[in-house]
């Protein structure tokens, strides 16, 4: 046989076997994906595809810019074939998650061929080594299987292919026109390839870092031909470079046509760029350790789901890295000019926290996987390989099952608001992030509802302090309040609604817009506060960049109706180091109560005057005005309150979490106060394991009043419901396990003897209402 023949015989049966792969694989890929398919809308884009498919206006963000005409148009032609508009975006996705596994299978099966491949020159050249250009000198089809494998199971790969987004048409295009460029042998195919690198942007543009390098790179060993004089070189590529550009025209003009003219696109565009670079937390906008170690777990750990599974599939990545460095350097570049662009455009300039971000990072990612599981002896590199991609597909099937199950949080919360049915029209305040993701969700579904009488303002970390002036205390007041911020503290509150999406692996959806949220519907609750009070460590710093606190004049609780007359418990710390601090209390101007407080913390509780009225005002003065901090405050005429006293230290926050805790030393008090004859009572009372800080577990003892009501030994992460048999003055917490942590650490000057760590606490009366 020829040696033509034998390249022939070997890329006919390599193309045979991927073919009966990698086609059941996709079918089989889309018909799991059918069942799970949204039941609404989620993230902002995904509202804006939806409007754009019915009235294309990118001025409007229907969609937004950079417009994605060609996702539309496809949108377009799906979505009179279903019932609804999220169902049309998601199949588009799960059909383009398909259609992506015969693209990967392609795309990995060029890699080798191509890095030996120059464009226009296999079919002609007198040195052609047969075979070499059709299916690579040393292609193993086994390894393409576990790459697309790999790729096609990884948890961010399978959750994405529903989500109604444009990222995985994006994607399977990409794929697409990356196996065009390395498959063209002429000049034909290889102008081809240009054009469909720039017309796929209108798909998506991070196309643009993914198929522009590559097409550039082939170009370049294009014109290496050293019989050819320099200018003859550079000619030919004045073809592809008006291939690529009229591919880009080709959605370009269009789009701009449509928006008005050139001039209203640059500007709707421009003004996204801003909104972007302003907004967003990026590496490029805040180069920081932190921010770059988020960057990095986001781009390559997050798409796997869990840590274990992405520390496998990356180690296998970095043996194949350094098989191809050893054996096939070229190989290795090509992944790097394909995929390498777009790893440092992700990494500087897209929001950090987005996980969907990192889906064309899944892919090289695979393919080096797969070859590191080659490289390993006797298997067990593919053994770890499709253990890997089982366990991929168990992880994003059960998120993806779980992200179907019920609409995204902010579509819940306006069927709920739609529901609900108030004795008078609420007024509605929102912590700033609400107040803009949700703008998307009520713009799709015709506006807020219609019983809202007045939407408060919702000035960046004054939303609460907005709300309050806005609101008279007569109305209802629905706050929407973001999880992770902690102003509702401003006003007394019970448990509210809360709007979480139900996924056991939350990383997958990271970075959606509108994300989890709360509803606290408020009925004239007891107080609501005014400037300068510092009840969390964001109120605080609000207070301190506003000027306001005890250091510049009085502070003001307004109290409702029969809330006088009851009891009023508050603490704090005096930072004034060596002065005591003289605390006047005054109820609609008339002083009723002083003291001193001492340096350091403090806790007060007192005895309300009765007032008439429908509201009243508690002031709060220190004379001389004094660097004095009120962290805590609760008033009621009805219900039991309680302050953590001494051995408790300062409250703490997690601004990205919302994480509060305190931590309590050997010995903590809880002082209690009951406006009302109280009996028994209830603690309340979660924290952290101590065997995250202590070689043994810690013993926990709870007194009322000195007398042991309740003892355990805590091992694990604890929530604990303690029942007080009657009323106490005190409830003392003791453990038998302390440390400090400039003892142990070098990085830290904190001497605060620390015991247990308190994630919440509360003491009501047995049958109370919620605090």
């Amino acid at each position: 046989m020829k040696n033509e023949d034998v390249g022939a015989s070997r890329h006919f049966h390599f193309s045979f076997f991927i073919f009966h792969f990698s086609v059941p694989a996709a079918v089989l890929f889309f018909v799991l994906h059918l069942p799970y398919l949204p039941q609404s809308l989620e993230d902002v884009d995904s509202i804006n595809f939806a409007l754009g498919t019915h009235a294309f206006d990118v001025a409007r963000h229907q969609p937004h810019p950079p417009g994605y005409p060609l996702f539309i148009a496809l949108a377009k032609g799906v979505r009179p074939l279903v019932d609804s508009d999220v169902r049309a975006l998601a199949l588009l996705s799960a059909a383009a998650g398909a259609l992506g596994i015969l693209a990967l299978a392609a795309l990995a099966a060029r890699c080798q061929a191509s890095a030996r491949q120059v464009p226009g020159r296999c079919q002609a050249s007198a040195r052609q080594v047969p075979g070499r250009c059709q299916a690579g000198a040393r292609q193993v089809p086994g390894t393409d299987v576990l790459a697309v494998a790999l790729a096609a199971t990884a948890p961010l790969y399978w959750f994405t292919a529903n989500r109604p987004l444009s990222d995985m048409t994006g994607l399977a295009a990409t794929l697409a026109v990356q196996t065009l460029i390395l498959s063209a042998t002429t000049t034909r195919a290889f102008l081809a390839a240009a054009f469909c690198a720039g017309f796929a942007i209108g798909l998506r543009s991070q196309v643009f870092w993914l198929a522009t390098p590559l097409l550039a790179m082939m170009a370049a060993r294009w014109t290496r031909d050293r019989h050819e004089p320099a200018a003859a070189r550079l000619a030919r590529l004045v073809p592809a470079l008006f291939a690529y550009a009229a591919g880009v025209a080709a959605w370009a003009v269009p789009l701009a046509l449509l928006s008005g003219g050139p001039r209203a696109y640059w500007h709707a565009l421009f003004d996204q760029g801003a909104e972007d670079l302003s907004g967003i937390r990026m590496l490029w906008t805040t180069p920081t350790r932190r921010e770059f170690a988020d960057a990095l777990y986001y781009a390559f750990v997050a798409p796997w789901a869990v840590w274990w599974l992405a520390a496998v599939v990356l180690a296998l990545a970095v043996v194949g890295a350094a098989t191809l460095w050893r054996r096939d350097r070229r190989v290795l570049a090509t992944i790097v000019v394909a995929f390498g662009p777009y790893l440092l455009f992700d990494l500087l300039f897209q929001e950090t926290f987005t996980s969907r971000y990192a889906l064309p990072l899944v892919i090289p990612v695979a393919l080096l996987a797969a070859r590191g599981a080659e490289a390993i002896p006797a298997y067990a590199g593919v053994a770890l390989a499709i253990a890997s991609a089982v366990f991929g597909a168990h992880l994003g099937g059960t998120s993806l099952a779980a992200y179907s199950r019920q609409p995204a949080p902010a579509f819940r919360l306006f069927a709920d608001m739609r529901r609900t049915v108030a004795a008078q029209p609420p007024v509605v305040a929102m912590d700033r992030r609400e107040a803009l993701d949700l703008r998307a969700p009520a713009k799709y579904l015709g506006g807020f509802p219609p019983n809202v009488h007045v939407m408060a303002q919702a000035p960046p970390q004054h939303e609460a302090l907005r709300a309050s002036t806005a609101w008279d205390g007569r109305e209802p007041l629905w706050f929407i309040a973001d999880p992770k911020r902690t102003d509702i503290d401003l006003i007394q509150h019970g448990e509210p609604q809360r709007y979480r999406w139900s996924l056991p692996y939350p990383v997958l959806i990271g970075g959606v817009r509108p994300n989890e949220m709360d509803w606290y519907e408020l009925t004239r609750p007891d107080w609501w506060l005014g400037p300068g009070w510092a009840l969390t460590p964001e109120t605080a710093g609000v207070a301190d960049l506003d000027g306001a606190g005890l250091a510049h004049g009085a502070i003001d609780a307004h109290l409702d109706r029969g809330v006088p007359g009851g009891a009023a418990i508050l603490g704090g710390r005096n930072f004034e180091a060596s002065a005591h601090a003289r605390l006047e209390l005054r109820l609609n101007g008339q002083m009723f109560d002083a003291f001193d407080a001492a340096p350091g913390p403090f806790v007060r509780a007192v005895t309300l005057p009765g007032a008439a009225g429908d509201r009243a005002t508690l002031s709060v003065r220190a004379t001389p005005p004094s660097r004095v901090a009120i962290e805590q405050f609760d008033a009621s005429a009805t219900r039991t309150l309680f302050a953590y006293a001494d051995g408790w230290h300062e409250q703490e926050y997690d601004p990205d979490t919302g994480l509060r805790w305190r931590w309590v030393s050997e010995h903590g008090d809880l002082r209690i106060v009951s406006p009302r004859p109280a009996g028994a009572l209830v603690l309340r009372m979660a924290g952290e394991s101590p065997t995250k800080y202590f070689s043994r577990p810690s013993a926990l003892t709870v007194r009322a009043d000195g007398a042991p009501v309740f003892s355990t030994t805590l091992a694990d992460d604890f929530s604990l419901t303690i029942p007080i048999p009657r009323a106490a003055a005190v409830i003392a917490i003791d453990t038998d396990q302390t440390y400090v942590p400039a003892e142990r650490s070098r990085r830290t000057r904190d001497r605060r003897r620390l015991g247990l760590r308190i994630f919440s606490c509360e003491v009501r009366a047995v049958s109370a209402p919620g605090r």
